[in-house]
C-alpha cells in the first residue's frame, strides 16, 4: 500500500483560497482566520511537499511554476474529496454504490440508451454494469444474485424466487431478404410455404427454453440479435426481429416484411417483465431504473 505525506485537505483548501483571492490577507478574510494561521498552513504544505508554492518576494505573492501545477492538482483532489463525502452520504441513506442490469436483446436499443442516459443524470455516483442475455439465462443471473435487476421474457416460467412486473410489449416482425424465395410469396404467406424454408431463431446460449414463434422444422439457432439480422439481410433464411432493429433496413429495401398466415396481424408480440430477487428489494436507484425501463405502447409497424 502506498504511503502518503501527511498533508491535509484543509491545507489544500487554504492554499487554493490564497490563489483564488489573490493573497494571504484576502484568503484569511474569506476563511475567517488570522493571516498568520493562513501563512503557517501554506508554509507547512510547502514543507510537506518539499516545494515552494509562492514567490513571496513579489507583491502580492505570485505562484511559482510548481505552485500553478499543484494548484490544478489540489482542485482535483478537493473535488474527489467532495465526491467521496457525497457518495458516503448517499450510501448511508440506502443508495446503492453499484447496480447490475441484465436485459433481453429484443428490448429496444433506443429505449435502453435513453433509460441509461436518464439514470446517469439522476444517479451519477451509482456505477452500472449492463449486459444482455436471453430468457432463462437472464432469470438465472437475477435468481443467483449476479444481477440485481433484469428485463426479460418470462414465458410460462413461475419462479418463486423472483418477483416480476410488466415492462411492456415488443413487436417482432417477420422479414426476409428481397432475394429470398419467400419475398415473392403473396401475403399472407401460408404455413406450409414457410415450413419449406429455414427459419432463423434467436436462442439462449445454454438452450433449454421453449421455442416461441417457431413455424419451420428447419431452424438455425443464433445467440446474437445483430448477427441474426445480418444473416437475414444475407438471405440465409427468414425470421422475426424487433421492429426497431429492422425499421431502417425495411425502409432501404434490404429486408422485406412477411405476413405469415399463422401470426395474427403479421407479427408476433412478446411481453417483457422486470424481475428482481424476491428476498432482495431494490434500493432507490434500482427502483427508479425499474420504473424507467417500462416501455411506452407503440403503434403498429409498417
Amino acid at each position: 500500500m502506498d504511503r502518503f505525506e501527511p498533508f491535509t485537505l484543509d491545507q489544500m483548501t487554504v492554499f487554493l483560497a490564497v490563489v483564488e483571492h489573490g493573497g494571504f490577507s484576502a484568503a484569511a478574510r474569506e476563511l475567517g482566520r488570522v493571516q498568520s494561521a493562513v501563512s503557517h498552513s501554506v508554509a507547512s504544505l510547502e514543507v510537506t511537499l518539499s516545494t515552494t508554492l509562492f514567490d513571496r518576494a513579489s507583491r502580492p505573492p505570485a505562484l511559482t511554476d510548481a505552485g500553478r501545477r499543484l494548484a490544478a492538482e489540489a482542485r482535483l483532489v478537493l473535488a474527489q474529496a467532495r465526491e467521496l463525502r457525497h457518495v458516503a452520504g448517499a450510501i448511508r441513506e440506502g443508495l446503492e454504490p453499484g447496480l447490475t442490469l441484465v436485459v433481453d436483446p429484443i428490448y429496444p436499443a433506443g429505449a435502453l440508451v435513453e433509460a441509461c442516459r436518464a439514470f446517469h443524470a439522476e444517479f451519477a455516483s451509482v456505477s452500472l454494469r449492463l449486459q444482455t442475455d436471453l430468457l432463462g439465462e437472464a432469470r438465472r443471473l437475477v435468481r443467483e444474485g449476479d444481477a440485481e435487476l433484469g428485463v426479460c421474457i418470462l414465458g410460462d416460467a413461475h419462479d418463486r424466487a423472483l418477483t416480476a412486473l410488466p415492462a411492456g410489449r415488443v413487436q417482432l416482425v417477420p422479414v426476409c431478404a428481397p432475394t429470398h424465395p419467400l419475398a415473392n410469396e403473396p401475403a399472407p404467406q401460408r404455413a406450409d410455404r414457410l415450413q419449406h424454408h429455414t427459419q432463423l431463431v434467436l436462442t439462449e446460449r445454454a438452450g433449454g427454453s421453449e421455442d416461441r414463434g417457431v413455424l419451420a422444422p428447419r431452424t438455425w439457432r443464433v445467440t446474437d440479435l445483430a448477427l441474426k439480422v445480418r444473416l437475414l439481410v444475407a438471405g440465409v433464411g427468414w425470421g422475426s426481429a424487433p421492429v426497431d432493429a429492422v425499421a431502417d433496413l425495411l425502409e432501404r429495401g434490404e429486408l422485406v416484411r412477411l405476413r405469415p398466415e399463422p401470426w395474427l396481424g403479421g407479427r408476433h408480440d412478446v411481453a417483457l417483465h422486470t424481475i428482481v430477487r424476491a428476498d432482495r428489494p431494490l434500493g432507490p436507484a434500482g427502483s427508479w431504473l425499474r420504473q424507467r425501463l417500462v416501455l411506452e405502447p407503440t403503434g403498429d409497424p409498417p
